[in-house]
Formats: C-alpha cells, sequence, structure tokens
C-alpha cells in the first residue's frame, strides 16, 4: 500500500510538495526525504504530530525520547511505521522542522493506492521554496574563535610562561 502525502505551509503560499511512502515505511524515513529536499539542517531537532481534521495536534512522533517529561513516552521515528496511524484518506500531521521556533508543514494524506511497495518515500512534486529553517539556533563558529582568542589573550596578559619562570623561578624548585 502506498501513501500519497501533500505537503505544504502556512507561511510560505507558492511552497507545495507532494511525497509517496510506503505503508510500512517509518516516520524517520519520511523525515530524512523531507529534510533533504528541503535543505534542512539534520542536525536540528524534529517532530511529527498526529493532527485532527482542524490541525490541532495530537499524539507526538519525535525523534528522541524526551527522558525529563512527566508525560508518557512519545513514540519515536525510527520505531513508528506510517502504516500503524494512516487509514483513511484526509488523514492529518504537523511535521515541526524547527522546534525552537515553532516551524510547520502541514501534512495530509491524499491518497492510498493499493500497488507495489516503495523501498523508501520519493518525492513526486515540488513547486516553491521551503520555508527557511532558522540559523540562530546554531552555534557560530568564529565568534567561538574570537572568544577563544580573547580568551587566550588573558592568560598571555600575565606573561609568557618563560618569563614567569625567570622571575619566580621553577615550579618543582618552590615545592
Amino acid at each position: 500500500m502506498v501513501f500519497k502525502f501533500r505537503i505544504f505551509s502556512d507561511k510560505v503560499e507558492d511552497f507545495a510538495l507532494h511525497i509517496e511512502a510506503d505503508a510500512n515505511n517509518t516516520f524517520f524515513e519520511l523525515h530524512e526525504v523531507i529534510q533533504d529536499i528541503c535543505n534542512y539542517d539534520p542536525s536540528e531537532l524534529a517532530t511529527f504530530f498526529l493532527a485532527d481534521e482542524e490541525w490541532d495536534k495530537g499524539a507526538e512522533i519525535a525523534m528522541f525520547p524526551d527522558y525529563s517529561s512527566k508525560q508518557p513516552p512519545a513514540l519515536l521515528m525510527k520505531r513508528t511505521i506510517l502504516g500503524d496511524y494512516f487509514k483513511n484518506e484526509e488523514d492529518k500531521m504537523i511535521y515541526v522542522f524547527d522546534v525552537i521556533n515553532q516551524k510547520s508543514l502541514y501534512i495530509e494524506l491524499n491518497k492510498i493506492v493499493m500497488e507495489n511497495k516503495l523501498n523508501t518515500p520519493a518525492v513526486t512534486f515540488t513547486r516553491g521554496m521551503a520555508p527557511v529553517q532558522s540559523t540562530s539556533n546554531r552555534f557560530n563558529t568564529d565568534l567561538l574563535a574570537d572568544q577563544d582568542s580573547d580568551l587566550q589573550n588573558v592568560f598571555t596578559d600575565f606573561g609568557e610562561l618563560e618569563d614567569l619562570n625567570m622571575i619566580y623561578g621553577e615550579i618543582g624548585e618552590v615545592m
């Protein structure tokens, strides 16, 4: 059984994406295809939420378990099969691709086709540019390098180790 999903954004009107996935594919496999086609940073957290007909969030399907939560454990993308949760055309889910800034894509099951299986989900249609993933959540390595050099300057403000040894003697001699 093959699911035909329609993916869209409420922020970027001309963006549309169609993906076909086998009922036996995992949510993680679908996540990987979305990440790839939208050029999203795979190191960023993402999560799925099953949704009702009004797009209200239901059960979460997360990348990793949340050990700090007192809630029951979320379903995990790598262990959760699409066919276990999609039964009818127009079933919905929300894909949060930028968890910190709550940026989402909306996914609707358009059609269920009884045909040969797909090994991995496949993009069958794309239009427009995907919503942008925030870059403010990432480390700025140039800034860290500048901070490291500033930190190094703090230590060398007292002089080089050789100079201190000449003034105070070797540390081993004191002991």
